[in-house]
């Protein structure tokens, strides 16, 4: 008998981060060949993750292009997935979260006749501007499910309120099944780092984690940004500042021209995810605006200040485990500041549960799959 093939279709790192568990979980299953097809949106980053866990790519559509935008990327991803669906026909799609990639996944898929499973459902601001065009691009994802894997009872809610009620499964966030997976990993990369940092290896946690990359911060969001860490390093040089700096040119040459060179900040490369983990854990408090690090977080009881704002991911928020800050410098020093003077602030924060699930999601997808199979 034929295997069921199931293609999990991913663009950038976290998404392949989200998929890599359900890849995993899939392979165990008898009958299931789960193919892993990359369109290459962020060719290098997305093949970092895979390295780590010796998982080669069933299909890379290699996609990037330097200086590429929304509209040539969508051109080029459109041609690829078309030859693909037509020549390869899966048996299911599986898309995840909110990116060009995923929408264009699910779009084609639906196109094709193909029934398609969107991971990470259900996500919403309300905002079709912000982020932009993610928003846009989970509406039209949701449209073209078949099963829809909402991460919480909220998602699941915001899918009600759109009038979808069918296969809508709560099963939490596979984020969390790869952060566990991973934090029981020892690699090499984490030796490295922390031969480059020294302070990693001191038992007191002195680390601030920053991360950026959002297009709806381009441009005055990311100068602010930048301007609130150079004051926060002034005033509290007792802090190490770590920034991996994401490649696009909207971000690295903001943040090098207004902090290279400041002691206690140190600007680095893109980190692999082992890496990215590994700082989390060692971090007494992050500042980033990736949603991924949103729910990676509480695991690992490191409290979060959001720079956005408007975030789809609101447990976070309504748990304590998170604070949206948005960009504004003054507002962004006050509430670090707070959190790094007040202990029983800081410990309401890092002791908040987190609403984001325990692990287990990726196993309630595949039996999920297989019992409406």
């Amino acid at each position: 008998m034929k295997p069921l093939q199931i293609a999990l279709i991913a663009g950038t790192r976290p998404e392949v981060i989200k998929m890599l568990p359900v890849y995993l979980e899939l392979k165990k299953r008898p009958g299931i060949l789960p193919k892993m097809i990359l369109t290459g949106q962020h060719r290098e980053l997305a093949h970092d993750v895979l390295r780590i866990f010796n998982i080669v790519p069933d299909l890379d559509m290699e996609v990037m292009q330097e200086g590429q935008t929304l509209l040539t990327l969508f051109s080029r991803i459109s041609s690829a997935l078309a030859n693909y669906m037509t020549n390869d026909r899966p048996d299911i799609v599986l898309a995840q979260g909110d990116t060009t990639s995923a929408m264009m996944a699910g779009m084609f898929a639906f196109y094709a006749g193909i029934p398609v499973g969107h991971i990470e459902a259900g996500l919403r601001t309300g905002n079709l501007q912000s982020p932009f065009p993610e928003e846009f691009n989970r509406r039209v994802l949701t449209l073209a499910a078949r099963w829809h894997f909402a991460p919480t009872k909220t998602a699941a809610e915001n899918l009600a309120k759109e009038g979808i009620n069918q296969n809508v499964c709560v099963v939490g966030n596979t984020v969390i099944d790869a952060a566990l997976i991973m934090a029981k990993q020892k690699t090499k990369n984490i030796e490295a780092l922390q031969k480059r940092f020294p302070f990693l290896l001191e038992e007191k946690k002195r680390l601030v984690l920053i991360t950026a990359h959002r297009r709806e911060n381009f441009g005055n969001g990311m100068r602010s940004i930048a301007a609130a860490i150079k004051e926060l390093a002034k005033l509290k040089p007792e802090f190490e500042f770590l920034l991996p700096m994401h490649p696009n040119p909207n971000v690295r040459p903001v943040f090098m021209s207004a902090l290279q060179g400041c002691p206690n900040i140190h600007l680095t490369d893109p980190m692999d995810y082992d890496e990215i983990l590994f700082l989390i854990q060692k971090s007494v408090l992050i500042l980033t605006d990736s949603g991924g690090i949103q729910e990676e977080a509480p695991i690992f009881d490191v409290p979060v200040l959001v720079l956005r704002n408007e975030t789809e991911r609101p447990e976070g928020v309504a748990a304590g485990c998170s604070v949206l800050v948005g960009t504004d410098p003054k507002i962004i020093q006050q509430n670090f500041l707070t959190l790094v003077s007040k202990p029983a602030e800081y410990k309401k924060m890092a002791s908040a549960k987190n609403p984001y699930g325990d692990g287990s999601a990726s196993r309630r997808i595949a039996d999920i799959l297989l019992e409406h199979l």
